[in-house]
Order: C-alpha cells, then structure tokens, then sequence
C-alpha cells in the first residue's frame, strides 16, 4: 500500500484496491466456480478537495451490467461524484461497461471529494468502509440504490477500503 501525506485539508494520495469474490453472494442460476474466477484491481486517490477511483477486472458476466460502490457507515453510495446525474437507465456513472469477454477494461470516476475524508452527506461525512462491485440481474443500474441485495442485486467483488494512517 502506498503511503499517503496529511495535508491541512484531509489525507491525499493513493492507496492500492485488490478484490476479493464473494462466493456465497450469488445468483443461483450461476456455478460457483465461475462465480469465483472474477478478479479486479485498482486504485483510489485523494487531494485535498478531490479524488478519482480507477477499477480493472476480468471474469465477471460476460455483458454483464455491473455497478461500482462504496460501503459506508450511512449505507451503499455509488463510486461516482457527488454531482452526477443518476437516471436509473443503465447508463449510470457508476456503472462499469464488461465486453462480451467478461472483462471491464477500465473505469475511472472523477470525484468531487476526497474519498479518504469520507462521503459529504448531510451532517457530516459517511466513512468508507470498503469498495464492491456489483452483478444488477435486472440489467438495470438502480440509480443511487444498488437494488434487492440477493434478488437482483449480487455483490461479486469486494476490496477494504484504505484507511489513513
């Protein structure tokens, strides 16, 4: 893992993202073995009023249609910035496009804060906890919800998230 500075702002820098499957966490019409072979790494990154997240991996669905989310301590927010327009069509900017090979080249969100200070929400920030990348079965991105957890919505992926040292 990188090493981040604290600046007077929060902390900055970039920390390394490797994720892991979640083997029970799928749907049932999909072996498990396959389930499994899904990697995917990345990195996060701070400044001290921005920040990016860059994800690649291989072995989901082919054309699957996945989503990118951060795990707070407040629920699921997308891994996206803040001011993004989510229309639930698909075309989400958490979204991560997969070719018929299963493998989601790459996906970079800019973001329009610094990650490691937390997600600015009303009262506060919400911690990030760890980053999941998610298969939505009903082909559809859900907006800013990631769907039925274990209906139509099976996280396959997930990395903890970097904390500050």
């Amino acid at each position: 893992m990188e090493e981040r500075k604290k600046h007077k702002n929060g902390f900055c820098g970039c920390c390394r993202l490797i994720f892991a499957p979640i083997p029970a966490n799928r749907p049932p019409a999909i072996d498990t073995a396959f389930w499994v072979q899904a990697t995917a790494r990345g990195e996060v990154c701070g400044e001290p009023e921005a920040g990016h997240i860059e994800i690649r991996a291989q072995g989901l669905i082919p054309l699957g249609v996945y989503t990118l989310w951060f795990l707070t301590d407040r629920g699921p927010f997308p891994a996206a910035p803040l001011d993004a327009n989510y229309a639930a069509d698909g075309f989400d900017p958490n979204r991560l496009i997969v070719n018929a090979n299963g493998v989601l080249n790459y996906y970079i969100a800019p973001l329009d804060y610094n990650p490691f200070r937390g997600i600015p929400v009303p009262g506060g920030f919400a911690s990030i906890q760890s980053v999941v990348i998610t298969l939505n079965t009903n082909r559809t991105t859900n907006g800013l919800s990631p769907g039925t957890i274990n209906v139509n919505a099976f996280d396959q992926l997930i990395t903890p998230f970097c904390l500050p040292r």
